[in-house]
């Protein structure tokens, strides 16, 4: 049914399960880092995904072959989104909320625009574009500054070592974004999903083993819960859509998901966990919404052809 669809009905879609899907699982990061320790975690979920796509593959009779050479780009991917980005964004939530977590991960399109604009033919963006960014940046600021004053009086909080960690992972992410989009899979969506997945399971499993967090896990029902969460749409719906998106659309427009996905996290929070959302955190969220739709709407170029040019992938 999804391949009748249009090119801008998938594009469409593939935007709101990253917005949605990434914005919510915050809080599922944060529900199982407090019950399982984080390499037990981050293997647990990439074990389920890769389960449930290599049973989709084989209930579908699809082919779960790659194209030759492609093979150790999708494992360097998938360790950098799956192992490097998920273990350390899960330890980082055990030291700061979900939602302060997702404020910082919103630094990622300035990671992407500094990646791409160091590497030669990367992304061009146009005066619309970068007023968007400069504008969402000062979005991102008016929301963080609450959470920040909640974070400077909250007790036993470690913000500033959860802040590094955070963003380190977001900068992993921003690699690996950079790295799908050079590479430019020829691959179908799902099944290279699944061996970006796959392969941070096996190394996910290593260092837990190595670390010796397998012992120390104390399986409950809430985490697994939320391990089903983040295998399901965090990392399959999540994954592929943002697979796709790589393939398909710029990756500078493809990161503004980093704008969104901060005021989906304070939402479900006051929704979820009975936050209260202050008038200063609503306008920022109002002013990330603006610059996002700056930046979307803007024509972005890739070198110096359109990107709309370009053949849509698998």
């Amino acid at each position: 049914m999804f391949s009748r669809l249009s090119h801008s009905t998938k594009v469409a879609l593939a935007f709101a399960s990253v917005y949605l899907f990434w914005g919510s699982t915050y809080l599922a990061i944060r529900v199982a880092g407090e019950h399982l320790p984080v390499p037990v975690v981050s293997a647990s979920r990439s074990t389920v995904s890769t389960l449930i796509i290599i049973v989709v593959c084989l209930a579908t009779r699809r082919s779960l072959r790659v194209p030759a050479g492609e093979w150790w780009k999708l494992i360097v991917v998938g360790l950098l989104f799956m192992s490097a980005n998920n273990m350390l964004l899960t330890w980082g939530e055990t030291m700061i909320s979900s939602g302060f977590a997702s404020l910082i991960v919103a630094t990622l399109p300035i990671m992407v625009a500094i990646l791409n604009g160091l590497l030669p033919g990367g992304d061009v963006m146009n005066r619309r574009a970068w007023a968007g960014t400069v504008l969402g940046m000062l979005g991102i600021a008016v929301l963080v500054w609450p959470s920040l004053e909640r974070h400077r009086s909250a007790a036993g909080a470690h913000p500033l070592l959860g802040t590094v960690v955070v963003l380190g992972a977001a900068f992993c992410f921003a690699v690996g974004s950079v790295l799908s989009r050079r590479f430019r899979f020829q691959a179908n969506t799902f099944v290279a999903t699944g061996w970006e997945i796959g392969a941070a399971a096996i190394f996910n499993w290593i260092f837990a083993l190595c670390a010796g967090s397998i012992p120390r896990a104390h399986w409950t029902l809430h985490g697994a819960e939320a391990i089903v969460y983040l295998s399901v749409f965090g990392s399959i719906f999540g994954l592929v859509a943002f697979t796709y998106l790589l393939q398909n659309v710029a990756v500078t427009k493809v990161a503004t998901y980093a704008f969104v996905n901060p005021a989906i996290a304070v939402l479900l929070g006051v929704l979820l966990l009975g936050e209260r959302m202050t008038k200063t955190e609503g306008a920022g969220m109002a002013i990330i919404i603006g610059a996002v739709a700056m930046v979307v709407y803007s024509r972005v170029q890739f070198g110096r052809k359109p990107l709309e040019a370009a053949a849509p992938g698998s």
